[in-house]
């Protein structure tokens, strides 16, 4: 589908196609499925068939999110039908078949999802490195859920590669952190600390504060579990600012209780009057975020944290 630089369709099948977007933004699904199929017979007329295969992918997409599962078949498969013997289609193709692989993960239908990210990564090594890397990183989640986490690591390692090649770098530090979970899970902790560095560095570079957020605590966490509480601390107080700075507090009252935790496991290493204060300001969040479940839990931990130091 041909947008211009002002990201709005330049013929009226993208027009009406666009119009089916922003149905879909508004939660009018009814009308933004009416839309793709009017747009899908325009390209139709017009013997545009990438543009028809585009937005009957776009259909699937809408139904999927809908869990119309056998409609989001339906129209995958009517979208690959259509590009599949045209000649420099492959990116478009392998698109396809990366969502198609979503689908049937989403019905638990794992080989016939491995089948289709393997079709599109065939494609797309004569078509878009970009996709190549998210048709891996698809293939990796595909292991994960199916427990296989060797093999799952190998594929974000492709895909790794790949968004490094093409510089996207926060597609490439998404990739990083999930291997350095499944290295954690290993307790290969040295592994996975360098990733999280790296990861790190590359949300800084992209001034992503949430990503940069997120990857200190669990550098917090990891250095924690190996028994290093001066490093765990400092990761930890770093992502509590940043998340602050950001005002996300959800994930400022979850880092507050992690480090919390740190100060008040270790009465050598850690400050038992600085893990109060934290947990203090943990449970006034969830308070403020009217969050009774965690505000509970938080508040139980820290009173049971309470009766251990009145015992010594």
């Amino acid at each position: 589908m041909v947008v211009t630089n002002q990201e709005k369709y330049v013929d009226i099948p993208a027009q009406v196609a666009q119009s089916g977007d922003n149905a879909w933004k508004k939660g009018d699904y009814d009308e933004a499925r009416s839309r793709y199929i009017e747009a899908a017979k325009l390209y139709d007329v017009n013997e545009d068939f990438v543009g028809e295969s585009q937005v009957m992918c776009r259909l699937g997409e809408l139904e999927l999110s809908l869990e119309n599962f056998e409609a989001a078949e339906k129209d995958f498969s009517s979208a690959i039908a259509l590009v599949k013997s045209l000649p420099d289609a492959e990116t478009v193709l392998g698109d396809v078949y990366i969502k198609q692989a979503k689908l049937y993960v989403a019905q638990y239908q794992f080989e016939k999802a491995l089948t289709a990210v393997r079709q599109a990564q065939e494609v797309l090594q004569e078509g878009s490195l970009l996709l190549l890397g998210d048709a891996y990183d698809q293939e990796a989640y595909i292991y994960l859920v199916m427990g296989e986490e060797e093999k799952a690591l190998e594929a974000y390692r492709k895909a790794a590669n790949l968004f490094q090649q093409e510089g996207v770098s926060l597609k490439e530090a998404s990739v990083l952190r999930a291997m350095a979970r499944i290295m954690m899970k290993a307790k290969n902790y040295d592994k996975a600390h360098d990733l999280l560095e790296k990861c790190r560095e590359l949300y800084r570079e992209n001034g992503d504060i949430l990503g940069e957020a997120s990857t200190l605590s669990a550098i917090g966490t990891l250095r924690f579990l190996i028994g290093d509480i001066a490093n765990a601390r400092k990761a930890l107080m770093k992502s509590v600012f940043l998340y602050g700075k950001v005002e996300h507090h959800f994930a400022e009252a979850e880092a507050l209780l992690y480090l919390a935790r740190v100060e008040a496991a270790d009465k050598e290493q850690g400050d038992f009057a600085r893990a109060k204060v934290h947990y203090k300001k943990s449970i006034e969040l969830y308070d403020f975020l009217q969050n009774v479940t965690m505000k509970n839990a938080v508040l139980d931990e820290y009173n049971t944290f309470l009766k251990r130091e009145m015992l010594g």
